[in-house]
């Protein structure tokens, strides 16, 4: 069992997921106007350009004003570029005002996960930025190959990577709240039955609290409905990592499918996870922001990513990631942390990617847009820790994560460091890092398919209905809207592309 155990003064202070919507800074790029109308660094001569960054959250009051100043004054000066941040709620990410905005045609750039660029290239809203990777020289030195490779289709670049972390096993460990397991007596978890013993005894003394602030499991509690090795594709698609083959498994015709639900059953009626989680999932993640659930499915960095916001609402809390079992290598789909697309409409999809190459291009604007100004924002020490003066939250700290920068703060333990660089040791690249569907034979039957998943699947799977009740309907459902057709097109190009790679 391998155990990370930090305490929740770390470094990095800013909140991972929050709710508000804010309109970002309109006008911001008048504020300076004429301070910087050309550019003195090394792109001296490009035309002035305006960029619309979309980021996902809440922005505080520290990020508007350092974005009508400080950062405004290093784009323009570095890329000879205005850049408005706009911020959105989290449940408009891969879908809502984003699908809106790029089907309206607005100039953009945001990030993206390997499913949605799919769906999106189909619909042809995301530039080719292929022609454009040169622009980013300093990004592609500090962000592995692997990780552009899984944004590629068709060998065309739709999104570029940020960030360079510790990714592998992401979700399979699960994350406590460490003082809650010391308050009831209990120094860790290893296994489902511990893990439960923790919630009935914590509830027993708060039952104020909920359990387990999320409504999917299924990496989580991986070792107690399956020995395969689990790895999914997408809602539909998974892999068994430990067989050497090229074989798919259909996720919800499976037997393991099947065990799973039921043990997602029982957690919904013992309450660990709320009733209310059926028709406001969204409050959960409020809920652990504030300090008022168990447990959460794990990463390597979430020990530390988002943490103020606990430890504002429950100053003694703390956070350590267990895994439920052992004896499975470790899966990993690369190192990043995001990857940014460009919408279509883009009248300049080369200075984007030059803007996402200042995240990640040295250690200095790697501070600036983490950590803010340093006297100000920040203090280093002579070690290089860092001690947060500001605790606004900036450029969101998961998307810019990338180990040959980030600063630890001076209460981070050095065995945790240690651990947390370590963490990926001994993992293995997932059998389909890399695989990207295409789904133009299959669009229709995987629109109708996302339908049924949504109306059926996810309440079974999240336990808010019974499985012998409900999947026999589901089921038919399934078949009607197209799944066996959908697999087996899958199952094609997947072995179609296996067999190039071995």
């Amino acid at each position: 069992m391998k155990k990370n155990r930090v305490w929740l003064s770390l470094f990095l202070t800013f909140a991972f997921l929050l709710s508000a919507c804010s309109s970002g800074n309109n006008g911001s790029a008048n504020t300076n106007a004429g301070s910087k109308e050309e550019s003195t660094g090394e792109n001296a001569g490009m035309a002035p350009a305006k960029l619309t960054i979309v980021l996902y959250g809440d922005e505080t009051n520290r990020m508007k004003e350092l974005a009508k100043t400080e950062f405004y004054d290093v784009i323009k000066q570095e890329i000879n570029a205005e850049v408005e941040f706009q911020f959105l709620p989290w449940s408009e990410y891969a879908g809502g005002k984003t699908d809106l905005m790029l089907s309206t045609g607005e100039d953009f750039a945001t990030y993206t996960d390997i499913n949605y660029m799919v769906k999106s290239v189909a619909k042809g809203v995301y530039a080719d930025l292929t022609p454009y990777l040169d622009a980013a020289p300093d990004l592609r030195a500090n962000v592995d190959e692997a990780s552009f490779t899984a944004f590629q289709l068709g060998g065309k670049q739709y999104a570029v990577p940020v960030g360079n972390k510790p990714n592998s096993a992401e979700f399979y460990s699960v994350l406590v709240r460490q003082d809650l397991l010391e308050e009831v007596g209990m120094t860790s978890v290893s296994s489902l039955a511990e893990l439960e013993e923790f919630y009935d005894k914590v509830h027993a003394i708060h039952p104020e609290l909920i359990g387990y602030a999320s409504t999917d499991a299924r990496r989580m509690l991986l070792y107690d409905f399956t020995d395969k090795n689990l790895y999914w594709q997408n809602e539909f698609i998974a892999l068994d990592e430990s067989a050497e083959d090229d074989q798919i498994i259909s996720w919800f015709e499976s037997e393991d499918f099947k065990k799973y639900a039921e043990l997602m059953r029982g957690w919904y009626q013992k309450g660990i996870i709320p009733k209310y989680a059926a028709t406001n999932t969204p409050q959960l993640q409020s809920d652990w922001n504030s300090g008022k659930a168990i447990f959460w499915a794990g990463t390597a960095a979430r020990p530390f990513e988002g943490a103020a916001t606990i430890s504002q609402a429950v100053p003694e809390a703390k956070l350590a990631n267990y895994f439920l079992g052992t004896g499975r290598p470790k899966i990993s789909r690369g190192t990043y942390s995001t990857a940014f697309f460009v919408s279509s409409a883009a009248k300049d999809p080369e200075r984007y990617v030059m803007f996402f190459n200042l995240l990640q291009k040295n250690q200095e604007l790697y501070d600036l847009f983490a950590y803010g100004i340093e006297g100000t924002d920040f203090t280093l020490d002579e070690n290089g820790r860092l001690t947060k003066i500001n605790n606004d939250a900036l450029i969101p700290d998961w998307l810019l994560m990338n180990k040959n920068f980030m600063r630890f703060d001076n209460s981070v333990p050095e065995d945790f460091i240690a651990e947390y660089k370590a963490w990926d040791d001994g993992a293995i690249i997932s059998k389909g890092a890399g695989f990207n569907f295409d789904n133009t034979p299959v669009k229709n039957e995987e629109t109708k398919l996302n339908g049924v998943f949504t109306e059926y699947l996810a309440p079974i799977g999240s336990g808010f209905v019974d499985y012998d009740e409900v999947y026999p309907r589901a089921l038919e459902k399934l078949k009607a809207a197209g799944l066996d057709k959908y697999i087996a097109e899958y199952q094609k190009q997947y072995s179609e592309w296996y067999a190039k790679q071995n």
